[in-house]
């Protein structure tokens, strides 16, 4: 019995062991899928999450690309989107794609600008085995988004536009087919622009409370209140002009010329010379004086030192314009174009009784002069009776106008106010019918040190244009760099209808809002 009972209980230990030993293969069998089970679980979750994440990125990325419109920027700052939100990339692969759409007003379709987001993101797999199912080893995700941008033209803002204008002699010849002469289309388009911009009648009404003037137009309006439209009017030949007491003009420069240069020539400097006192000498008076000490006027010994400065820049500006390249300081030029130089001593010199020069056009005072930024059609008016004459310096149209321009900022201390004025659109239209003459390689070399630049920077959401009157301005290089988009930004005309098609086409595109942005 003893035996009997020994061997069942060997027996059921061997049972036992061999339950044992299935019960373990069991268990390890069914870890793999119990493993691989936890495995999807949690690193499908984090994928799920991140696929989400970068999708939704991916929408914020096209629209912020849409809004700002920079093709080549578009891709970085959209991979900044996705990597600033999408958590734990190995790698980012990212196109920013952009297509334009132009309006086709017969179809009925609207221009509008898109962009396109692909992103893919790899990522390291937190659990990966080749034994138990699991993810790979790293994992793509994908996201896809497009975004489209209606431009708005004006709609409810407003628009400050200063017209830097050619009033050179070569603008009296004749041009198109009805062969007028250049400078009476130019009034003629300016004009007709300006009375689409401003208010051609106002009245008073009873608004708010309180009696105000306001536009008495029929139709609807292009911009929110046209009483808050300014245009301005700025032209140049080889300088620009003001006009001071006693209604004499003086051509005027907003350039700063060196102080230490060429110190043998002369213990005087271009700034230290009287340039209105000299222009009533004439280039022979200057030599003799320059040469012979007895033939200059009192006091005999500094004005002959004033003469040999002056004919050391004569000798390099045989166009007797006083602006020669060597002499300018074209950094500090720049970085003080919003001050005012036009009366400082070396600045300025008066037409009138004017020997010395030559190319600054008549000697009349009434020949052109600046129009401040004014609401007032009727401001506009002296335009119809200024005439051209002279050299072309656009450079100095281009200072000034930029002046004339910067200075429609109230810098008020009501915020509301402010806010009109900032959310103000601000253009700068460049018209010229030929290239620079002299072409001293000044306009060039303004641009070069960031003249146009800084004046973007100073003037938010400044547009600059430029339009060629006869003229293939968009060749010209000192133009090409100072606009943003130099296919879009240049345009060149040759009869009237152009000039105003063109002009208003400028205004378009300078006047173009973010609009509205949409997903699809």
């Amino acid at each position: 019995m003893k035996m009997q009972y020994g061997r069942h209980i060997n027996r059921q230990h061997i049972s036992l062991q061999r339950q044992q030993g299935v019960a373990a293969v069991w268990m390890g069998l069914l870890l793999v899928p119990i493993m691989g089970m936890t495995f999807w679980a949690v690193e499908g979750t984090r994928y799920v999450q991140e696929t989400s994440r970068l999708r939704d990125s991916a929408e914020a990325a096209a629209i912020a690309v849409t809004i700002e419109d920079q093709p080549e920027q578009a891709r970085g700052l959209a991979t900044k989107y996705v990597e600033n939100y999408v958590r734990d990339i190995k790698s980012t692969n990212l196109s920013a794609d952009r297509f334009h759409q132009a309006e086709d007003e017969g179809s009925g379709v609207l221009e509008y600008i898109q962009y396109t987001v692909n992103a893919k993101t790899t990522h390291d797999s937190w659990f990966a085995s080749s034994f138990i199912p699991s993810f790979d080893q790293q994992q793509d995700l994908a996201g896809r988004s497009l975004a489209r941008k209606y431009p708005v033209y004006l709609g409810d803002n407003n628009i400050d536009i200063v017209f830097v204008s050619d009033f050179s002699g070569s603008m009296n010849d004749r041009w198109g087919s009805n062969r007028n002469r250049k400078i009476d289309d130019l009034k003629t388009a300016i004009d007709e622009i300006s009375s689409k911009i401003l208010c051609t009648s106002i009245k008073q009404d009873y608004v708010d409370g309180e009696w105000k003037y306001v536009c008495d137009e029929p139709g609807e309006d292009t911009t929110g209140d046209k009483l808050l439209n300014r245009v301005g009017f700025v032209p140049f030949n080889v300088r620009t002009r003001e006009i001071v007491s006693g209604n004499q003009a003086r051509a005027t420069s907003q350039l700063s010329y060196k102080d230490n240069y060429k110190t043998n020539v002369s213990p005087y400097s271009y700034n230290d010379v009287d340039w209105d006192y000299w222009r009533t000498y004439s280039e022979d008076d200057v030599l003799d004086c320059a040469y012979w000490k007895s033939y200059c006027p009192n006091p005999k010994s500094d004005n002959q030192k004033y003469a040999k400065r002056i004919k050391d820049v004569m000798s390099l500006d045989r166009y007797l314009v006083a602006d020669v390249y060597d002499y300018v300081d074209l950094s500090t030029s720049v970085s003080t174009m919003f001050t005012d130089k036009s009366g400082l001593k070396p600045d300025f010199y008066g037409v009138s009784g004017a020997k010395l020069f030559n190319a600054h056009g008549s000697s009349n005072s009434s020949q052109f002069s600046n129009i401040q930024l004014s609401n007032k059609l009727s401001d506009l008016n002296p335009i119809n009776s200024m005439w051209a004459d002279g050299g072309t310096a656009a450079f100095q149209g281009i200072l000034r106008g930029s002046q004339v321009l910067h200075d429609g900022d109230p810098n008020s201390s009501d915020q509301e106010e402010q806010q009109a004025y900032n959310k103000k659109i601000k253009m700068l239209l460049i018209l010229s019918d030929g290239q620079e003459s002299p072409n001293n390689g000044i306009l060039k070399g303004l641009v070069d040190r960031g003249m146009c630049d800084k004046a973007r920077e100073e003037i938010p959401g400044l547009y600059i244009g430029v339009i060629g009157i006869d003229f293939r301005a968009s060749q010209q290089s000192g133009f090409q760099d100072c606009v943003v988009d130099s296919d879009e930004d240049i345009i060149d005309v040759s009869n009237l209808d152009e000039l105003i098609e063109k002009i208003e086409e400028l205004i378009r595109k300078g006047s173009k809002t973010s609009g509205i942005t949409k997903l699809y």
